[in-house]
């Protein structure tokens, strides 16, 4: 019960996070162009990018493992403070090192003709991620979900309110939403960081537990670069290798996809304490594989109905079909996404036994993959080829996680069922949008998703049982 309360919570605070993305998305599909919206995908993958690497995995990897080791107070103070200085120098030499890497930009994207501006933006989009994702993590690992939740809704809805006021009284466009969008979460982040004062004690500083945290959390950095790079690889190189006008159009379609990740990283966010709370019951590996049933079920319904129905939705904003042909990528971007979580939140046995170099591995593989296929597929077939390359490398990581960790702590996964059914289903939603986007009658989409739908509960309906995901929603 405390698992489906936390995910609650932390799913609408993922929710209240993407809300202004998602209820802002028919409005930037109606204003902008896809080159404008293409500019602004750019630039909130790079400051995500950045960001990732100032924050040196320390509150989001590090901290967690020695905070819930600890009942003593003095000694969580300690972590915690620690965390978060050295995260915050890692953050403003980041900052310096985009600002100062501006002359570099037009060797990679020719498109943008104002590079510092460009890195400013950057520069502030990774500040806001910054703090308020350590802010989030502080709130998490200290158990306010409830409270993590309301300042996320408030960033929400005050980017929402300002943002929609601004195109539609003042005609702002992507440099002034960016701007608008990157304060606000900026000033919520250190919000959220200010209600951890209990934990904040910067006279608990301590030179050891730097150390300790910084030997554990480089190989988790490394893992979080490289699974940036196996899921978020793809709009750099089709910035680099076409358009910032296809960046737009995939970016419409993975916010679409957005739906399906939100409701399923609210899960996993509430889904890592618990599981390193209850490992050691006898139980805990069936509940596990239960759970990965329930997950891959629901994946499979997201499957269907997103891609199905996101082209028809879209077409009602922008008739002309300048994103029509986003249902064909729909159904990849959240089967990469799917596979993803399942081969990479499931697989607790390198966290357990303290051996995460092995998930450091796989998403060197995964990355690698990806960067490969990139390259290969992107020129040839666009942004189908980049939807492509990122399930295929999740694929990768998430088959290599499963095998290592199943060595050390054994979870009784049917992943390999579920992955082919995953790829099947990508494949046949994918192959109907791409033969008949506009053909396909309103009846027929009902009727193939009533079916598809209908044997991914028929696959699961055992998981869905045994998990006691019904009773607790019916409760």
């Amino acid at each position: 019960m405390s698992l489906f309360k936390d995910t609650f919570f932390y799913s609408l605070a993922k929710w209240g996070h993407r809300l202004s993305t998602i209820i802002l998305a028919p409005f930037i599909i109606t204003y902008f162009t896809p080159q404008q919206y293409g500019y602004m995908s750019l630039i909130n993958t790079l400051g995500a990018f950045f960001a990732m690497i100032g924050m040196l995995a320390i509150v989001d990897q590090g901290l967690p493992r020695f905070f819930i080791d600890t009942d003593d107070l003095f000694e969580k103070q300690s972590y915690a403070s620690t965390s978060l200085l050295i995260s915050g120098v890692g953050i403003l030499v980041m900052t310096g090192i985009i600002l100062a890497g501006f002359p570099l930009i037009p060797l990679f994207f020719d498109e943008i003709q104002a590079p510092f501006l460009f890195c400013l933006l950057i520069a502030l989009v990774s500040l806001g991620h910054s703090m308020r994702h350590i802010g989030g993590n502080m709130l998490k690992w200290t158990f306010q979900s409830a409270l993590f939740t309301r300042i996320t809704l408030f960033q929400a809805l005050t980017i929402l309110c300002l943002t929609i006021c601004g195109m539609l009284v003042w005609n702002w466009r992507a440099n002034a939403a960016l701007l608008i969008s990157s304060t606000v979460t900026l000033i919520c982040g250190i919000w959220a960081i200010s209600y951890s004062k209990q934990y904040l004690k910067f006279s608990a500083f301590s030179k050891p537990k730097s150390k300790e945290l910084i030997t554990y959390s480089w190989p988790l950095l490394g893992l979080n670069i490289f699974a940036f790079f196996t899921r978020s690889l793809d709009r750099l190189f089709l910035a680099a290798l076409t358009s910032l006008g296809t960046v737009g159009i995939f970016a419409v379609a993975s916010a679409v996809a957005s739906l399906f990740e939100t409701l399923l990283a609210g899960f996993f966010f509430a889904w890592g304490p618990f599981i390193l709370s209850t490992f050691r019951k006898p139980k805990s590996p069936q509940l596990y594989a239960d759970f990965f049933g329930v997950t891959a079920c629901i994946g499979l319904m997201s499957i269907v109905i997103l891609g199905l129905w996101g082209s028809p939705v879209v077409m009602l904003l922008r008739p002309e079909g300048t994103y029509l042909e986003i249902g064909v990528y729909i159904p990849w971007i959240v089967s990469g996404a799917l596979l993803y979580f399942l081969g990479g939140y499931f697989t607790p046995g390198p966290n357990i036994v303290k051996k995460t170099y092995w998930k450091f591995i796989g998403f060197v593989l995964a990355a690698a993959t990806n960067a490969i296929l990139n390259y290969l597929l992107i020129p040839k077939l666009g942004i189908l080829g980049a939807g492509l390359a990122t399930t295929v490398a999740s694929l990768v990581a998430a088959i290599f996680n499963i095998i290592v960790s199943n060595r050390l702590y054994y979870i009784p996964l049917k992943w390999q069922i579920a992955f082919s059914v995953i790829l099947f289903y990508a494949a046949t939603v994918s192959f109907i949008q791409h033969t008949s986007p506009t053909y396909l009658s309103l009846y027929l989409r009902f009727f193939a998703t009533v079916c598809m739908l209908g044997v991914a509960l028929l696959l699961y309906h055992r998981d869905i049982k045994a998990s006691g995901i019904l009773q607790k929603v019916l409760k």
